[in-house]
Parts: C-alpha cells; sequence; structure tokens
C-alpha cells in the first residue's frame, strides 16, 4: 500500500510539473493533473492539500532535482559553474518555467523555503568568489552568473534581438562561461 501511495505521489509531481510549467499557478487545472497523473482528482487533495500546495511540492522537489544533478554543484570555478548552469538549463527547461510562473503570480514564498533558497545560493556563492568576500558582494556575483546562464533560456527572444537572430548554443555557452569569470576577476 505504501508504495502504491509513494508511486501516485510520484505521478502526480511529474504530471504537475508539466501542467505548472505549462501554465503556472493561476492557469492549472487538478482535473488536468489527475488525467495525466491515472488518478481521482480527489487524491491530489489527499497527498498535497491544494492546487497552492501542489505547486510549492513540485517547485520543491524541482529544485532539489536540480541541486543534486546539476553538474555545477561543488564547482569553484565560476566559467564552468556558469556553462554548467546553462547547460542543465537548455536540459531541463521546466526549471525556469516554473521559476517564472512563481515570480509572475505568486506574491511571496513561505518564510521556511526562502531561508532554504539563501542558504543553498550563499553556500554556492562563497565557492566562486575570492575567500574573504563578504556573503552579500558572493551573492550578487552568483546573481550576475545565474542571470547570465539562464536568460537565453528564460528570454530566447531576447537573444534574437540582441544578436539579429538566434545565437549559436555553444558560441553563447562560452561568451557566458568567459563572462562569469569576468564577474570574479574584472579584465579576463
Amino acid at each position: 500500500m505504501a508504495r502504491d501511495t509513494q508511486e501516485t505521489r510520484r505521478r502526480l509531481l511529474d504530471a504537475a510539473r508539466t501542467e505548472f510549467a505549462e501554465h503556472g499557478l493561476e492557469g492549472a487545472r487538478v482535473d488536468r493533473i489527475a488525467g495525466a497523473a491515472g488518478v481521482n482528482k480527489e487524491r491530489i487533495y489527499g497527498h498535497f492539500g491544494n492546487k497552492e500546495q501542489l505547486f510549492e511540492a513540485v517547485l520543491s522537489a524541482a529544485l532539489t532535482e536540480a541541486a543534486e544533478l546539476k553538474p555545477a554543484a561543488g564547482l569553484t570555478d565560476p566559467a564552468a559553474y556558469a556553462a554548467a548552469t546553462f547547460d542543465f538549463h537548455r536540459s531541463n527547461p521546466h526549471l525556469i518555467r516554473l521559476l517564472m510562473w512563481e515570480s509572475l503570480q505568486r506574491q511571496r514564498i513561505s518564510p521556511e523555503a526562502a531561508a532554504r533558497r539563501t542558504r543553498f545560493y550563499t553556500e554556492a556563492a562563497q565557492r566562486l568568489v575570492p575567500p574573504g568576500t563578504d556573503d552579500e558582494t558572493a551573492r550578487f556575483v552568483l546573481y550576475g552568473i545565474l542571470a547570465l546562464a539562464t536568460w537565453a533560456q528564460a528570454l530566447p527572444i531576447a537573444g534574437s534581438m540582441v544578436f539579429g537572430g538566434a545565437p549559436d548554443p555553444q558560441d553563447l555557452r562560452e561568451r557566458i562561461a568567459n563572462a562569469a569569470a569576468a564577474l570574479v576577476e574584472p579584465g579576463q
């Protein structure tokens, strides 16, 4: 029975990730999620409470997956971190979409989720900057690297406008990596 419950939960999270990435929190429909998962929609409420809590569970799972699977985890070289982040998001576009929907449709996140994210990013940031760099500066540098590495996937039309056409992904990846290195060591 517990195995069935875990399997149902996994199917619901998978179906909800697709639905939320495509339609956002407000546009997602529990009927479509339940149908895609092959369960009655009451299972959603039994496992997650409501659609907002399901969205939070999907986003939390996606962020955890990214933290565990992203090749950038543990890297100390800003260029390598930016390139790995770029590659990860090219292969996993759902995370950026979920984060964008969160930004557009939610006014706040839970204090616990905010604290977890801040701790994670502060630790990642400190690995990318010279020893002794204060946390605020380190987080600003990481924010710049993340912006460089994710913007092409988040808003591809902007790249077309800036470059006069879709940029070559490998060239863009290399330039993003070089720009990330320059954020940490100007003049590179």
